[in-house]
Formats: C-alpha cells, sequence, structure tokens
C-alpha cells in the first residue's frame, strides 16, 4: 500500500457486483471527511470493532490513532434487505455490531479468522469470502434497481416520475424507499447527484467551471449544487472542493484518481 493512499478498493468478484460497490483496507491515519453515497459498510478494525455502518445522510469526519488498520466490503444501495433482511431506516446514521446481525459465534468466528489472516490483504479476502456466503443469491430487489437507473438517467427525477416509471404508488415508493435505502428519494437523489458531480470534477479536463460540473451532474444551477453542498457537507462547494481536493483549484491530485467504476457514474 502506497503510504498517501489510506483507503483501497477493490472490485468486487463477478458474482457479488448485484449487491457489492467493493471490498477494501484502510490504513487511516490523520483525519478523514466521509461524504455519502447511498452505500453502507461492513468493516473489521484492528481493535476488534466489527460493525455494520448505516448508509449516511451527512458528511462526517473521523480519526483513529496512528497505525490503525481495517478491512470492509462496502454494499450497494438498497442491498442490505436482501442479505440481513432488515429495514435501513432503523440504522441510518447508525454503527451496527455483526454480532446484532448475524449471532455471537458467527461474528466472532468471522473476526478470528480475519485477525489469525496475515496481512490486510489476507484480511480483506477473508471478509470478502464470509460475506459472500452469507450473501450468496442476494441480489436487489426490481424496483430498487429501477429507482437507481431512473435517478442515474435523471438525476432530478421527482418522486411522482419515480413512482410512475416503478409502477408504485408514491405512498407505496416511499415505504420501499426507506426499508432499502433507508431515507426517502428525495435525500436519495441528492446524494446520488453530489456523488456525480465529484465525478465529473474528478474526471474533467480542459475547462474547470463550477457550473459546467453542476450542469453535467444534473444541477439546476450552480446555486442549486452550492445549496446540495451545504446540506451534505456543511460547507459551501469551494470550502469542501479545497478540502477534497488537496491541489484545488488545479484537482488535478493523483491522490484523489477515481476508481473505473467513477466514470460510468459521470457519464
Amino acid at each position: 500500500m502506497e503510504p498517501s493512499a489510506w483507503y483501497l478498493p477493490v472490485e468486487p468478484p463477478a458474482d457479488l457486483r448485484g449487491v457489492l460497490a467493493c471490498s477494501w483496507t484502510a490504513v487511516p491515519d490523520g483525519e478523514h471527511r466521509l461524504t455519502p453515497d447511498g452505500c453502507s459498510d461492513l468493516l473489521r478494525i484492528d481493535n476488534g470493532v466489527f460493525v455494520l455502518c448505516g448508509p449516511e445522510r451527512a458528511s462526517w469526519t473521523f480519526s483513529l490513532p496512528p497505525g490503525t488498520t481495517a478491512v470492509g466490503v462496502r454494499f450497494r444501495p438498497g442491498a442490505l434487505p436482501s442479505v440481513f433482511d432488515l429495514d435501513v431506516s432503523t440504522i441510518v446514521d447508525q454503527r451496527v455490531p455483526v454480532a446484532e446481525l448475524i449471532g455471537a459465534t458467527a461474528a466472532a468466528a468471522i473476526g478470528d479468522a480475519i485477525a489469525a489472516a496475515r496481512g490486510l490483504d489476507a484480511q480483506r479476502q477473508v471478509l470478502l469470502d464470509r460475506v459472500g456466503a452469507l450473501a450468496a443469491g442476494a441480489a436487489l430487489a426490481p424496483e430498487t434497481e429501477a429507482i437507481l437507473d431512473v435517478l442515474a438517467a435523471s438525476p432530478r427525477a421527482t418522486q411522482q416520475q419515480l413512482a410512475t416509471t416503478t409502477g408504485m404508488s408514491v405512498r407505496s415508493l416511499r415505504r420501499h424507499a426507506l426499508r432499502h435505502f433507508g431515507y426517502g428519494t428525495a435525500a436519495l437523489a441528492r446524494i446520488l447527484r453530489f456523488q456525480r458531480f465529484l465525478a465529473v470534477v474528478s474526471l474533467a479536463t480542459g475547462e474547470r467551471s463550477l457550473a459546467v460540473f453542476a450542469a453535467q451532474a444534473g444541477y439546476v444551477d450552480q446555486a442549486h449544487l452550492a445549496r446540495d453542498c451545504r446540506a451534505i457537507t456543511s460547507l459551501s462547494t469551494t470550502e469542501f472542493l479545497a478540502e477534497y481536493f488537496p491541489t484545488f483549484p488545479d484537482m488535478a491530485d493523483p491522490y484523489k484518481t477515481p476508481s473505473a467504476s467513477w466514470a460510468t457514474l459521470a457519464s
């Protein structure tokens, strides 16, 4: 692991791409800001903490003691009910001990196997294999896939448009969104749109205009972007980008080089 790359994602195997965004390793020295993306992480820190992190509604910062390591898997938005049969709205902004999901004995067995593996990549693989066994046969509900597809194509789709496209009533759509994503479709759209903005900025070449980036990401205008950025990060757009890209306004910092999946998000 390169010294600057504190977080390294790995594409999931083909049979788990329906529910997993990635697996990952981390050496999180210093303070970091995490920005919500609709995903949930099941992670184990080397101090023994083993939790499922529910989806977030706003960004937050954390720091851990120097030398701390962690491994995890990231579930796609809407995937948790198919793996753990839970209502995601009950774990938004929360950290749930894995023992509460699969039982103390099973959680301890996985934790012990991870701790016994030598090296972060080996520990990540152990966790991925165990989660793969839990998620065997799991898949996003068709309605969940439809909601994500609509928002990918139309970042400002309204609740009524989503209901019409997915064949649900507005009330059923809201119930489904709360159970599968943790929050309503308006909040989900805001979060996914902001991630699309980050993808657009990270992949941009040539002109670097916030107004252009906002339009490409699906915002009405730059002011719309500014409101969403403030709601999610508590920072202005310029303040957030300066923190996210240490070389701002250049924004060509290799430390933030996006994964291949960001190219799809920005398209």
